[in-house]
C-alpha cells in the first residue's frame, strides 16, 4: 500500500510532535519500524530496491480491508531530488503537508541539533564547546552567509548546509508543485501548532480526510534540542553510526526480530551515551545574528507568502 499523505517537513519545525500525535489515531498507520525512512533521501535505495520494496517494507503491515489510512511523516523530504522521486512514484491526489517555522529560529534550533549529531565541521563543534551556542552560532552564520562561495552553495549542496537550506521553504515547495496540485497541499506554521496543537492537528485530520479522535493526547512537544556533543571527534563517531543504524534498521529491517532489535538498541544507546550529553547551554541567539538571518531569508519569505496565499506569523523576521 502506498501512503495517502506525506508530511514533507521541514526539520526542527514540529514534525516529530505531529508524528507522535498522528500515530495515536486508530485510523492512521504510519511507517513500520522507523519514523523517517531514508528511501527517498538516499538515491541508491530507490534505484536498487524500487517503489514496490518501499510499499512492502514500510506499509506491508497495512491491509486495504483494515480501513486505515497510510501516511509518512519525514522531515528530510525537502532535500534535493526528493520531490522528483516522490512525484514520479506517487499519484497527484496524494496529500502533502508542509510544516514551517520562523527560518531564523529554525536555523538556530537545527544548529544545536546537528552539532550533537556530527553534521557540522569539527572546528564548529570545538568553537561551540569553547564559546557557547550563541557566540559560536554567530561566527558560523557569518562564515557561511558572508562568503559568496558558501552562500551560492546552500541550495546546491543542501545536506552540507542543512542549517540554512531547510529554511528556504518556497524553493522546496515549488519543486513539489511541479508534480502535485496546490489544492492537495497543506501549509502549517510551527508557531500555530505550539499555540494550539489540538486545533491545528484536527485541521490536518480534516485535510487528510480522517475523522477526529477524542482519545488523542495533543499536549506533545517532542524532539527538543537538549543534547550536545561530548567532543568534536565523538560527534563524528555518532555521525558514522547513524549511517550504520539506518543500514541495519531501515534498509535491512533487522528490527523485525525482537532479540536483534533489543541488542541493536542497547548498542546504539551505548554509542549515544558515549558521544552526547545533556545540554546545559540555554543561551539565546544574538540579535545581530538574527538580523543577518532575517536579511538572508526576507526574499524567500516574500516568495512563500505569494506562493501559498497566506501571510506568515507576525513573529517571523523579528529583530529582538
Amino acid at each position: 500500500m502506498k501512503p495517502a499523505f506525506i508530511c514533507i517537513g521541514f526539520q526542527k519545525c514540529g514534525t516529530t510532535s505531529l508524528y507522535d500525535i498522528l500515530r495515536q489515531h486508530e485510523g492512521i498507520c504510519l511507517t513500520e519500524g522507523v519514523k523517517e525512512p531514508m528511501f527517498y533521501r538516499v538515491p541508491l535505495f530507490r534505484f536498487f530496491l524500487g517503489e514496490k520494496w518501499y510499499e512492502k517494507r514500510y506499509f506491508g503491515h497495512v491491509r486495504p480491508e483494515d480501513g486505515r489510512m497510510a501516511g509518512e511523516v519525514n522531515a528530510g523530504l525537502g532535500f534535493q531530488g526528493c520531490a522528483a522521486k516522490i512525484g514520479k512514484d506517487f499519484p497527484e491526489e496524494t496529500r502533502l503537508i508542509f510544516l514551517m517555522r520562523d527560518p531564523a529560529d529554525r536555523c538556530y534550533s537545527a544548529y544545536k541539533y546537528f552539532l550533537a549529531l556530527g553534521f557540522l565541521p569539527c572546528r564548529t563543534v570545538r568553537d561551540d564547546k569553547k564559546r557557547g551556542h550563541a557566540a559560536a552560532f554567530d561566527r558560523y552564520v557569518n562564515s557561511i552567509l558572508h562568503s559568496r562561495f558558501h552562500r551560492k552553495g546552500i541550495m546546491i549542496r543542501r545536506l552540507k548546509y542543512l542549517c540554512f537550506s531547510q529554511g528556504n521553504y518556497a524553493c522546496c515547495i515549488e519543486e513539489y508543485l511541479k508534480y502535485f496540485p496546490k489544492e492537495n497541499m497543506k501549509f502549517v506554521f510551527f508557531e500555530e501548532l505550539i499555540e494550539d496543537e489540538q486545533r491545528v492537528a484536527e485541521d490536518i485530520l480534516d485535510f487528510i480526510r480522517v475523522e477526529k479522535n477524542s482519545g488523542i493526547n495533543y499536549n506533545i512537544k517532542s524532539n527538543e534540542s537538549v543534547f550536545c556533543a561530548v567532543s568534536p571527534l565523538r560527534s563524528k563517531v555518532i555521525y558514522l553510526f547513524q549511517g550504520v543504524y539506518h543500514i541495519l534498521i531501515d534498509f535491512l529491517h533487522l528490527g523485525r526480530f525482537p532479540k536483534v532489535r533489543h541488542v541493536l538498541r542497547k548498542f546504539f544507546r551505548w554509542i549515544q551515551n558515549m558521544c552526547i550529553q545533556r545540554d546545559a547551554d540555554r543561551s539565546k541567539m544574538f540579535p545581530q545574528t538574527r538580523r543577518i538571518l532575517n536579511r538572508y531569508y526576507q526574499d524567500e519569505i516574500a516568495r512563500l507568502e505569494e506562493l501559498i496565499g497566506r501571510k506568515v506569523p507576525e513573529s517571523w523576521g523579528r529583530t529582538a
